[in-house]
């Protein structure tokens, strides 16, 4: 095949560092393809979809967009593991527009970017055309991402939490989460469900992805937020509580790591930033800091 381009590309969420690198390929690697199958943007019946995005199956694309769709959807079939995407289209740059893709998967659900593990693409391609495999591992199994909603559930009918609104609801459901959990010092376990169920307790990303369950079961509007605490790559909570998001570290609150319970409850912007550290154009503002900046224009 004349003008074909071989290379590979892994980029892998590991605890709380959303690292990347490249590899490339012994001379001669070409991914081969099973089967083929022809996706539509057509809305598809539950046991039809489940078919169609079966780890392992063939789609066509031709754009990135679609590419991020299909890969979110195998991975939201039980965890799908792998996937295999004929591309046609434009090629230029298609190293950089990968790691895109891998950026606008795990914006489509927070639960399942900190649930996955490691995620690995590779590709042959010509100018007009490429074709992508892409392996996924995680740090659960569909059935303990379910004993985990399922736990939420069951905590949210506790009579410390039930019957409760607002700020205070909001407050029950973030001691219970910190009540429950504790640190992992070992850093090795990083899900949900190790911090439940195991032996060692959990890090950060556990802590946040238990409390956003929870307050997703719960009904409220809500986001996982990557960035770092004190200089340390960290995964904590925003909250919107009446029309205002709000800031929440459970794994900071938590007294084993020498700070007041609610030292990082419902805090702004303005207050958090003080310690932490995020890409603020990929996250609500806080409603207090919109407000302030809205008063700051009046003024100018």
């Amino acid at each position: 095949m004349m003008g074909l381009n071989k290379k590979a590309t892994t980029t892998a969420v590991l605890a709380v560092l959303l690292a990347s690198s490249l590899v490339f390929p012994a001379p001669g690697q070409i991914h081969a393809a099973s089967s083929e199958v022809s996706t539509t943007t057509a809305v598809i019946a539950g046991a039809d979809k489940a078919k169609l995005y079966a780890p392992g199956s063939t789609h066509n694309a031709s754009s990135y967009g679609e590419i991020a769709d299909i890969v979110f959807n195998v991975m939201s079939n039980n965890y799908g593991d792998r996937v295999t995407i004929k591309f046609k289209g434009d090629t230029s740059g298609i190293d950089k527009k990968l790691q895109q893709v891998f950026k606008d998967v795990g914006s489509k659900d927070d639960y399942m970017r900190f649930v996955l593990k490691k995620m690995n693409w590779s590709w042959t391609s010509t100018a007009s055309e490429a074709t992508i495999e892409y392996g996924m591992t995680y740090w659960e199994t569909p059935e303990q991402s379910e004993a985990v909603r399922q736990e939420a559930r069951k905590a949210l009918t506790d009579k410390t939490i039930s019957g409760k609104q607002g700020k205070e609801h909001l407050q029950a459901i973030y001691e219970w989460v910190i009540g429950r959990l504790r640190y992992d010092s070992s850093l090795d376990d990083h899900s949900a469900y190790a911090g439940l169920f195991g032996a060692n307790g959990t890090v950060c990303q556990g802590y946040a992805l238990l409390l956003q369950r929870m307050l997703e079961e719960a009904g409220y509007e809500n986001r996982m937020v990557y960035g770092s605490a004190k200089g340390d790559l960290h995964i904590w909570n925003l909250v919107k509580l009446n029309g205002t998001w709000l800031h929440l570290d459970t794994t900071l609150d938590d007294p084993g790591a020498g700070r007041s319970k609610l030292s990082y409850f419902l805090k702004s912007d303005a207050v958090l930033e003080k310690d932490h550290s995020w890409d603020r154009t990929a996250y609500p503002r806080s409603g207090a800091e919109l407000k302030a900046a809205a008063m700051r224009s009046l003024k100018l």
